[in-house]
């Protein structure tokens, strides 16, 4: 009998099924490890990037607007937040702030880094730090952004009622804002397409809406409900910085004060125009005076001969002391002298022998200056003698007094004018309106001066050279030729970047076809000595005066610009005027009640500095309301020369009135409107223009939205009222450790 033995199989079985198992527990096992630590990884990194986020907006957007080079903070880092173990959430460091110009704009870009740090242990007990990097730029806020803004809300101009409000007539479309109090008609209610801000300072001093009228705050809805009112910081006004800044970026810069606060000579006023053209623009520049005008200067033009000896007649041109005309270099003056000679024709070859000898008396102060007046001579007349050659002015010796900044004499054929200091200064009876109240409402008393929003004038002699038939616009050549021009018309081509033109110290008359991109920008104002009495300092505003209309190359015929959405323009024109921005009253902007043309169309992002946008209805052909003297309860109302200008008539002719129409048509702006107070753009009853329908334009406002994305160069940008500039966030992103 056999015994059957049978070979076990499941002990080898159960090893294999347990080695099986243990592989899949370890792989299980490692599994679950790898999951922990990438779950830790991932945990680690969100939090790195929390932290870098709280950095970018606990530091880097507050800092950002107030830095004014590259800035790094917080190198060392700063602890941020609390997880569920209180403990750190992470922390932020490295915070970097930076400016740059945006690419096609003169406007700056500003932008900050931040980088966040996260920390963890793995579960085989090593550290681990994360990094991520978080960045956002962020552009400037410009006043362009404002289809309409005040700082006050209160009108500004001549014949000043104080009354402004909103109503029927505002359709304003974009974005409205002011730092005053928002006032509504009784008779009418305005139409908002746009944002509408009041300041925070505004309501806690009891206002931001002053008066409802017979409106209610429904007026402030959408289309659907919600409200388009919203409460704001104040913004500073004006933006004296930005402007300055503007300036300093200038392209060109047209001087217009280098005749003012001259030693021993009369101060002189400089009128600029901008007439743009495809290509470029063209400029000039003519002289003018302010009335009152003095006598004429009691001064002339010689050039000096510097030749000694004995007291010969100098030539034609020429003037020179006698007996020696020797200059002692020891003492640093002339020895003993006894008379001036002259010739009897002046640096200009014009004979002036009877004016001087007629002009100067005995007793008379006598000063000889060179151009720069860092050489005189002055001495009291004794008596004259005159030839045909010569003029001899005789003194005494020891009343001659001569200083000199570098120690010389007076240099051979130097220019240098002789002035009667002693002259009598009466009005110039060749000056028309040489009359104080026809330039000045304010008082005549040596201390008060004109201000920005009350009368103001550019049709000075300069414009009327052309006589009865002939101005800027039918006669061109005769104006550009003048005696009073002084810088000839030239042109500027527009080159391949924006440009700034910079008026300085004077007005500008702005017109023409805008082929580029450009900002025009004056002072705010400029002093100057009062022609008939050089003790009393006036100033002369930087308005910005618009004698035609002022649209892009490619705008349609009616003046609409072509908006982004239907491909854009890429022309642009600010206008930053120190005073105001002035619709005058010329013949192609609708004068004499539309006679010779009618309307304005004007592209531009306009800025009023000190003044507004305003119509130059103080100059008007309105038979009871065109005189200084017309209307006195409201002040000087009228500059009296309405009915003389458009085509020019005389002031010894009667004047051309037009009953109670001196209505221009309208004003047709794609563009923005920021204004210190509200302009009066039309001017009737009731009010110290007291008929109908008055003088002035009716108004039609749209926003240019280009200026969304392309404003004007160094237009001004918004600041609140801590002086930082105000951001808007451009983008957003997660950035390179190594950025």
């Amino acid at each position: 009998m056999h015994r059957q033995f049978n070979r076990g199989s499941v002990a080898p079985l159960a090893l294999l099924f347990t080695l099986v198992s243990m592989s899949f527990t370890v792989a299980y096992l490692k599994n679950s490890f790898s999951q922990s630590a990438m779950e830790k990884y991932r945990y680690a990194e969100w939090r790195a990037l929390y932290a870098a986020e709280a950095g970018l907006n606990d530091v880097g957007v507050i800092i950002l607007p107030q830095i004014t080079s590259d800035t790094l903070l917080l190198e060392n880092g700063v602890d941020y937040g609390k997880d569920e173990n209180d403990q750190p959430v992470g922390l932020y460091k490295d915070i970097a702030c930076s400016t740059r110009l945006q690419i096609n704009s003169t406007r700056k870009e500003y932008i900050a880094y931040a980088t966040g740090v996260a920390e963890y242990t793995t579960p085989s007990g090593t550290d681990v730090s994360i990094e991520r990097r978080v960045y956002t730029t962020m552009v400037p806020k410009g006043f362009e952004e404002f289809m309409y803004f005040t700082d006050v809300e209160a009108p500004i101009g001549p014949g000043n009622t104080g009354v402004v409000n909103f109503g029927a007539g505002d359709q304003l479309e974009g974005k409205v804002h002011t730092n005053g109090d928002m006032v509504f008609s009784n008779y009418g209610c305005p139409e908002f397409s746009g944002e509408v801000n009041i300041t925070f300072e505004a309501i806690e001093n009891g206002g931001g809406i002053g008066s409802w009228g017979a409106c209610s705050d429904d007026i402030f809805e959408d289309d659907d409900g919600n409200t388009i009112l919203d409460t704001v910081s104040t913004i500073i006004f004006p933006p004296n910085n930005s402007a300055e800044n503007a300036r300093q970026h200038a392209t060109r810069t047209f001087v217009a004060d280098d005749k003012i606060f001259r030693p021993g000579k009369k101060d002189t006023m400089m009128m600029t125009e901008i007439n743009f053209v495809s290509g470029g623009y063209w400029v000039a520049q003519w002289w003018y005076n302010i009335p009152p005008v003095g006598s004429p200067p009691a001064e002339y033009d010689f050039f000096w001969d510097s030749s000694t000896g004995s007291p010969y007649t100098p030539a034609a041109g020429n003037t020179r002391f006698g007996l020696s005309n020797e200059f002692d270099d020891a003492t640093g003056a002339y020895e003993p002298q006894n008379m001036l000679i002259l010739s009897t024709s002046d640096a200009g070859g014009d004979n002036i022998r009877a004016e001087i000898v007629d002009l100067v008396n005995a007793g008379d102060e006598i000063l000889i200056q060179n151009e720069a007046g860092t050489k005189t001579a002055s001495f009291a007349v004794n008596f004259v003698t005159d030839s045909d050659e010569k003029i001899q002015i005789f003194f005494t010796p020891l009343d001659l007094e001569y200083f000199s900044v570098d120690g010389n004499g007076f240099s051979d054929n130097e220019q240098v004018t002789f002035i009667n200091t002693s002259a009598s200064t009466g009005l110039n009876q060749d000056v028309e309106w040489n009359t104080y109240h026809f330039y000045h409402d304010h008082l005549d008393n040596g201390i008060e001066f004109c201000e920005a929003g009350r009368i103001q004038h550019f049709d000075f002699d300069y414009w009327t050279a052309g006589g009865t038939a002939c101005d800027i616009f039918s006669c061109p050549d005769q104006i550009y030729n003048s005696e009073y021009v002084y810088m000839s018309r030239s042109f500027f081509a527009k080159g391949n970047s924006p440009q700034v033109l910079y008026v300085q110290g004077g007005q500008v008359l702005v017109r023409g076809i805008v082929d580029g991109m450009y900002t025009i920008v004056t002072d705010d104002f400029t002093e100057y000595r009062r022609h008939d009495d050089n003790d009393v300092i006036d100033r002369v505003w930087g308005n910005i005066w618009l004698i035609d209309d002022v649209v892009f190359s490619d705008s349609y015929g009616n003046g609409a610009v072509i908006h982004p959405m239907d491909g854009g323009t890429a022309n642009v024109l600010g206008l930053i005027a120190g005073g105001s921005v002035i619709v005058a009253n010329t013949r192609p902007n609708g004068a004499h009640g539309q006679q010779y043309g009618a309307d304005i169309q004007i592209n531009a992002a306009i800025l009023a500095m000190n003044g507004g946008f305003l119509s130059h209805y103080w100059q008007n052909s309105l038979l009871g309301y065109h005189n200084w003297n017309d209307g006195l309860g409201f002040g000087i109302i009228a500059d009296g020369r309405g009915g003389h200008r458009n085509h020019y008539r005389s002031d010894e002719q009667s004047g051309i009135y037009t009953g109670d129409d001196d209505h221009r048509g309208t004003v047709h702006l794609w563009g923005s409107i920021v204004q210190f107070k509200r302009g009066y753009m039309n001017r009737n009853f009731p009010g110290p223009y007291n008929v109908s329908p008055g003088v002035g334009y009716s108004k039609d406002y749209h926003y240019d939205w280009n200026l969304q994305l392309k404003p004007p160069p160094y237009f001004p940008d918004l600041q609140s009222s801590d002086n930082t500039v105000m951001l808007k966030m451009a983008s957003y992103g997660e950035a390179n450790s190594i950025e």
